[in-house]
């Protein structure tokens, strides 16, 4: 590995949801991370104290960041990336190198152009197989440099430090809820191109119906939040006073929360691949009513039963039946997709001399002079 080469990590905008990918990455590599939103510097501070978090004025970050790192760890495409800093890689004539890091591993980007924004990257962390075969078939992959196989990295994290994890978990979830006889965490996504978030359809049936002996958490994306704040707060406003009902909008770290979860209803969140490290039972509502046999958008459909459109209103009435009769076992397909997707565990100090190599493997006699 060349040690000349000095790293960040960087979550340029309110870009909350890359926090738990990111911030892993850069405690592995012991490098900082740069923001430019207080409120993800604060809760960076609060989830993942090992980190050094360097907050800065949107004005300010591209001179600091050229002058000071040869390689930023992002979650952003490459031309979002040299539409901000181009022009002080110019004025300082020298390249800042880059490595993607996926945000998540959901089934987006199938149908539309969207993961096409990825061909001007040097290099790229993927989870396992799927990630490539996905790069392969945008005509991404082979243009890379270089690429590192991370595997399940976040969960490899939470288990490394799971005492601090799941003590933040129990104070900030399970102490304010009930004990229940099964805790049901929703995760919808956020309205995006592909018009994918379930969340004003299927949330006022989920909590209306819900069993008095069960829990529901509701796992809100941030750009949700962003996208609809006025009606979601609303609509928490509205279920405040139900016990046995949980908003949880400011809690990035994703694994101590599912472990703590009995069921996983979801649309097309990355959240639903994350869920398959405890081969548990999982729901998917298909918003917008499409073909889960042939459409590759819908691939994680196959790890548990699909809820229609208008089937919204029977959510629970279809969970109490799966479990009552004792319906199909999803366990195994479950298994089979999870390896596919992140294949065999690594432990941290693997997958850290991989991303160290792909230094050399990707950047080896490429010197940082802006061309």
């Amino acid at each position: 590995m060349d040690d000349t080469f000095i790293c960040a990590g960087l979550i340029y905008g309110p870009d909350l949801h890359h926090l738990d990918h990111l911030a892993p990455i850069c405690s592995l590599l012991n490098i900082p991370l740069i923001v430019t939103e207080e409120k993800i510097a604060t809760l960076a501070k609060l989830y993942y104290p090992s980190i050094e978090i360097l907050l800065f004025e949107y004005m300010s970050v591209p001179q600091y960041l050229v002058a000071h790192f040869d390689i930023v760890f992002y979650s952003m495409p490459r031309d979002l990336f040299d539409e901000i800093f181009f022009f002080t890689q110019k004025l300082n004539q020298k390249r800042v190198h880059t490595i993607w890091c996926p945000h998540g591993n959901s089934d987006k980007g199938n149908s539309i152009i969207y993961m096409e924004a990825l061909k001007k990257e040097e290099a790229t962390l993927v989870y396992g197989k799927q990630m490539i075969d996905l790069l392969k078939r945008k005509f991404v992959f082979d243009q890379l440099k270089g690429y590192a196989i991370t595997g399940n990295f976040r969960y490899q994290f939470y288990l490394d430090h799971r005492l601090f994890y799941d003590s933040i978990a129990e104070k900030e979830i399970s102490r304010r809820i009930p004990k229940a006889k099964k805790t049901l965490l929703y995760a919808p996504t956020w309205q995006d191109y592909e018009h994918s978030s379930s969340f004003f359809d299927a949330a006022i049936p989920l909590i209306e119906k819900l069993p008095e002996d069960y829990n529901l958490i509701i796992k809100l994306h941030p750009n949700l939040h962003l996208q609809e704040e006025f009606h979601v707060d609303e609509l928490i406003e509205k279920y405040q006073d139900r016990k046995n009902v949980l908003f949880l909008i400011d809690f990035p770290p994703i694994y101590p929360l599912l472990n703590l979860v009995d069921v996983y209803i979801g649309d097309m969140s990355s959240i639903g691949y994350d869920f398959l490290t405890f081969n548990r039972p999982m729901f998917f509502l298909n918003q917008n009513e499409r073909d889960t046999q042939n459409d590759l958008g819908l691939y994680l459909f196959r790890c548990g039963i699909e809820i229609k459109y208008d089937q919204y209103p029977d959510i629970h009435k279809i969970i109490d039946q799966y479990f009552h009769y004792e319906l199909r076992d999803f366990s195994e397909i479950r298994r089979e997709v999870y390896a596919y997707v992140f294949g065999h565990p690594k432990p941290l100090e693997e997958i850290k001399k991989e991303i160290l190599a792909l230094y050399d493997d990707a950047f080896k006699d490429r010197n940082l002079n802006f061309f």
